[in-house]
């Protein structure tokens, strides 16, 4: 391939452009902006130069054939849509392009072209007028490819991903090893003071607490794995941060909380909950942060996320909701800032509350979860600030679902044929003993395949199923739609660890239905 470049084009395309700027350096005389300079520019411009008319490539530098490999040219004359993997992705660079030229006079975005043998790139596509005065005179694009960047950003986060997964094992093995050695603690005492009723109850509800605690850290985990959005529903986030501080309590002296809420604040579509959750971990850890006290400020407002290079992770552009927590206090380094999101991670802050667990990892993993993101910026004794942004709803045609729970002083009592299938045999002999108790028939089904014949053999007399997700043989989802093949009467209980997701959501509308979570 050669760098000469003589076409007609090319030539009319420089005439066009007019004289270079007003009142240029000694050295930037007329010689300089000659058209041969600036061909020899374009020519060997390791970046790829594009001139785009419409949407039909106008001119297109050899750098741009180097990246997609096409024949030295052969693009002029096509619609940049040839360079592009999908419409899809056309249209939204296209999109984002037109509206960035016409509000800023400029505009940038990451994306994907296509080689000619099939392959893509990342790239950073860059957009401006040809001719600032003249809107009729086309794009100037430029093109820079990214690959090495991303690949190279993408080993940073893997490694860190198993540096951090390492880290969580380690932590959650502490965590349930006290546990475990805290219940068998209880089952010894409860053994030796067997003729003691009063303890046995006090054993019993110290091991429920136990039980407890142990619910709670698998849910952090779930928040941590980006799952577990278990009651979806719009949401006034300022509301939400009025119950978070509610709760919160920060028990020091010279502590002042300051509130910048966003009366015009779009909704949001999540869990409650967990929002609270969330709001409440950044709370707890800008009051650490501020060991003699200080202001926290929490704030809500709309935001548009148009240009999305500005992250370094994947970020949809849209509108947003975001709630900024900003502290006073000591500050983080970017050896600290760029492992806080790290489970069971802690600063050990001088005088502040150790808080252990999964922390700031179960804040990043909630809110990316719901489609948001959050960042940190922080320096050295000069105090921090978080920003959680969420996409914002801004139609109101959203369909609220969530599950109800029931507390029953009385369990109630029957005499109907329940069917429990899962394949962990400690949870059926105890789900199939508490159903026992209370007058129930009971069948027992280890996987999808063997809950069917159950119910071919039991026709007509099964009125409900308790359904585990994950078996073996048959799993759960694939279970539950041969069920309603079968009889559509029977109603099905799904009974997971893992949360309600978007499919389960349309299982669950399919009938009369219900969710139980675990434990």
């Amino acid at each position: 391939m050669t760098h000469g470049h003589d076409r007609t084009s090319f030539d009319s395309i420089l005439i066009q452009r007019g004289g270079p700027v007003q009142d240029p350096p000694p050295f930037m005389n007329s010689d300089f902006f000659s058209r041969r300079n600036i061909k020899n520019v374009l020519i060997y411009s390791p970046v790829g130069i594009c001139i785009l008319y419409r949407t039909a490539i106008h001119y297109a530098n050899p750098a741009c054939y180097v990246m997609t490999g096409h024949e030295y040219g052969s693009m002029e004359g096509k619609s940049a849509r040839t360079l592009f993997p999908t419409d899809k992705e056309f249209k939204r660079v296209h999109n984002i392009f037109i509206k960035g030229v016409n509000q800023t006079g400029s505009a940038t975005v990451d994306s994907r072209l296509s080689r000619v043998d099939g392959t893509a790139f990342d790239c950073r596509l860059r957009a401006c007028r040809l001719d600032p005065g003249d809107h009729s005179q086309g794009l100037l694009v430029t093109i820079s490819d990214i690959t090495q960047i991303n690949s190279r950003q993408i080993r940073e986060n893997q490694t860190r991903k198993m540096e951090a997964i390492g880290v969580l094992a380690a932590g959650i093995s502490h965590d349930f090893n006290n546990l475990l050695m805290a219940l068998q603690g209880h089952l010894s005492l409860m053994g030796i003071n067997a003729n003691q009723p009063e303890k046995i109850k006090d054993h019993i509800r110290q091991m429920n607490l136990l039980i407890q605690t142990a619910a709670e850290l698998t849910g952090n985990l779930l928040g941590f794995a980006r799952g577990g959005k278990y009651q979806v529903e719009p949401l006034d986030l300022n509301q939400v941060v009025e119950m978070a501080l509610n709760v919160f309590q920060p028990g020091k002296e010279n502590f002042v909380i300051e509130k910048k809420p966003d009366p015009d604040l779009y909704k949001v579509n999540a869990d409650r909950s967990q929002l609270e959750q969330v709001l409440l971990n950044l709370l707890v850890n800008a009051s650490q942060a501020m060991v003699d006290g200080g202001t926290l400020t929490i704030e809500t407002r709309n935001i548009k996320i148009e240009y999305t290079h500005n992250f370094h992770f994947e970020v949809e552009p849209g509108d947003y909701v975001e709630i900024s927590v900003q502290d006073t206090g000591i500050g983080m380094d970017e050896t600290i800032q760029k492992k806080i999101f790290d489970p069971f991670f802690s600063t050990k802050m001088p005088g502040a509350i150790k808080q252990r667990g999964l922390g700031l990892s179960t804040v990043f993993g909630i809110v990316k979860n719901h489609g948001g993101f959050i960042t940190v910026e922080s320096k050295k004794n000069a105090g921090s600030v978080f920003r959680v942004a969420l996409p914002a709803l801004v139609s109101v045609d959203v369909q609220r679902f969530e599950t109800e729970s029931v507390e029953f002083d009385l369990m109630p009592k029957g005499g109907e044929t329940v069917l429990i299938v899962d394949d962990e045999d400690d949870v059926l002999e105890v789900g199939a003993a508490l159903l026992e108790v209370l007058g129930y028939q009971v069948l027992q089904a280890r996987n999808g395949r063997d809950c069917l014949d159950l119910i071919s053999k039991h026709a007509g007399r099964i009125v409900l199923i308790i359904l585990d997700l994950i078996m073996p043989v048959m799993d759960g989802k694939e279970t539950f739609y041969r069920i309603r093949e079968l009889d559509p009467d029977i109603k099905i209980l799904i009974s997971s660890g893992a949360g309600i997701d978007e499919e389960m959501k349309m299982m669950l509308r399919d009938g009369d239905h219900g969710f139980l979570q675990k434990p």
